[in-house]
């Protein structure tokens, strides 16, 4: 048994030693989800994970259900907004169109206004117990303030933050405001304060001076924001880019559909292609009231049938958003619905129906029109817009595929883990 021990042993050795490879082998293979995991980049490109979920939270519900479920669908989209960024700015079209000058403004009005904000969270007021009394005293005299809800105190609490918290600003910006200096030279109002110098030229000389004023006032506090290094935030970054892409789309749209054109041979073809679709279906005029109340409904209804005009039976029953609408005898539309229900097609009929949850509707039907077709004039414009936006599409296509491969996108997909959840 002894001379057995040794390759017992071994054996015994080398199977830890592969368990122990094998388990850093897996760990390698384990992908560690931070901020600036890695998933797409290019020539001037980069994504990360954090410019993913930071656009990710700017999606409606709804898009953000989608995309949870199909997240390379949002990194893609995410690629074409950058690549459109570098095309504009290699073709020349950012310096074409002003967008530096544009982002400039906007990256300076908005870390000026962000320095302010937190340095008026900083400084104002605290409310005080006292002050909230007062303040409900003034809202409701004859009431007892010991009887206070909690509801009422927070309101009041929240009014008289927004006011402390709007008055430091004021005071914030009064406080650099009253050190401005403005002077003429050649002509032109100078306006000058903490080594900040701004000039403009015109006739109406107050108006200049207010110009100037804000002019200064964003420039002072957007150095501020700048030696706190609010422009390097991740977050402001993230944000400066998403606006930027946005400005930059536009650009990129406008200068592809110059190359577009649409003939009449296309417009004709699509609507003789089309033309079952090109039918105005039968609808019918109405005006819909809306009730909490069973016993205002029915009132509303007899007035109306007794052949009050419906704006003046509106304002009786405060109906002040009532007007005129068309409705279709769709399933989906509950009113077009009732409206068409059993084939009576008279004009000047009044409706009453009961949704549910105290929920009532008055309906009064003004008129029914019949069905007709729409002629190639009266489609054109639709059908131009219609065909532009597909070869807008295509083209654009057709362009950020190229980018793609002029830029070397490059997709991480073994940090795509990191999308899940």
């Amino acid at each position: 048994m002894r001379r057995f021990l040794p390759a017992l042993l071994l054996v015994a050795f080398i199977s830890t030693s592969c368990e122990s490879g094998v388990q850093k082998a897996e760990t390698k293979k384990e992908t560690v989800c931070t901020e600036d995991t890695l998933l797409a980049s290019g020539k001037g490109i980069r994504i990360t994970l954090g410019d993913y979920r930071y656009v990710e939270e700017l999606l409606k519900p709804k898009a953000k259900d989608y995309f949870s479920k199909h997240p390379e669908d949002l990194l893609n989209r995410m690629i074409n907004r950058r690549l459109v960024i570098k095309y504009v700015e290699d073709s020349g079209l950012a310096k074409k169109y002003g967008l530096d000058r544009e982002i400039e403004r906007f990256k300076k009005e908005y870390l000026s206004r962000y320095y302010v904000s937190l340095q008026a969270q900083e400084v104002a007021e605290k409310v005080t117990d006292e002050e909230i009394v007062k303040r409900f005293k003034e809202l409701f005299p004859d009431k007892d303030p010991s009887k206070m809800t909690e509801g009422d105190r927070k309101f009041i609490r929240n009014e008289l933050k927004v006011k402390k918290y709007d008055e430091a600003v004021r005071d914030i910006y009064a406080s650099v405001e009253k050190k401005i200096a403005f002077t003429q030279k050649d002509g032109r109002v100078v306006a000058s304060c903490c080594g900040i110098e701004v000039a403009a030229e015109g006739k109406d000389t107050s108006k200049l001076k207010e110009k100037l004023k804000k002019e200064l006032l964003t420039e002072y506090f957007y150095r501020k924001a700048v030696e706190k290094g609010y422009d390097k935030n991740p977050e402001f970054q993230r944000m400066l880019t998403e606006y930027y892409a946005g400005k930059a789309i536009e650009v990129f749209r406008k200068e592809l559909r110059k190359k577009i054109t649409v003939t009449e041979e296309e417009i004709k073809r699509f609507y003789e292609q089309n033309r079952e679709k090109f039918k105005m279906p039968e609808r019918a005029k109405a005006v819909v009231f809306y009730f909490r109340s069973k016993e205002r409904a029915e009132k509303a209804k007899e007035e109306l049938e007794k052949g009050k005009d419906w704006k003046q039976v509106a304002r009786a029953f405060a109906q002040f958003t009532a007007k005129e609408k068309s409705y279709y005898n769709d399933p989906k539309d509950p009113v077009g619905t009732l409206i068409f229900m059993g084939g009576d097609k008279k004009a000047g009929k009044v409706l009453i129906a009961d949704l549910g949850s105290n929920r009532y509707i008055v309906v009064k039907v003004l008129k029914f029109i019949p069905p007709k077709e729409i002629t190639l004039t009266e489609a054109r414009n639709y059908i131009t817009l219609r065909l532009e936006g597909e070869k807008l599409r295509e083209k654009e296509k057709e362009l950020l595929k190229s980018l793609r491969e002029k830029y070397g996108v490059k997709l991480f997909r073994e940090n795509f883990e990191c999308l899940k959840g």
